[in-house]
């Protein structure tokens, strides 16, 4: 009988230990992983538009560009979103020297507006 004894204790005693280090291993596996499953990837993290002001010198529509006095150039595209010229980007070439306010995102080397807010025309 004590020969049975210490074996039912030691086949408990192992399957308590396989048991505990299992639920162990498991346990860790998904606080491991966690962090990396909850992070965005770095290309799908919204970016913080910036802002340029300045005087608008040209717009190349073949380009799909716009140059402030500065010198800064912007990209825009279709969705680009334009107050206070008539016409909306293609309104803008008419406009050269005015006051322009440019929302932008940067993606890689290049500024694309967002936004382009021109200015009210001073009255004299």
């Amino acid at each position: 009988m004590r020969k049975m004894t210490r074996g039912t204790i030691a086949m408990l005693g192992s399957f308590v230990f396989a048991t505990a280090f299992s639920l162990s291993a498991s346990a860790q596996a998904p606080a491991s992983q966690a962090p990396a499953a909850q992070a965005p990837p770095a290309a799908a993290q919204a970016q913080k538009p910036e802002s340029a002001k300045g005087e608008l010198k040209s717009v190349d529509a073949q380009k799909m560009t716009l140059t402030l006095d500065s010198g800064q150039t912007f990209q825009y595209t279709s969705s680009t979103k334009v107050t206070g010229a008539q016409g909306g980007v293609a309104g803008l070439a008419s406009m050269s020297g005015r006051e322009v306010t440019i929302d932008y995102e940067t993606r890689g080397a290049d500024r694309v507006a967002i936004m382009i807010t021109v200015a009210a025309a001073e009255k004299k």
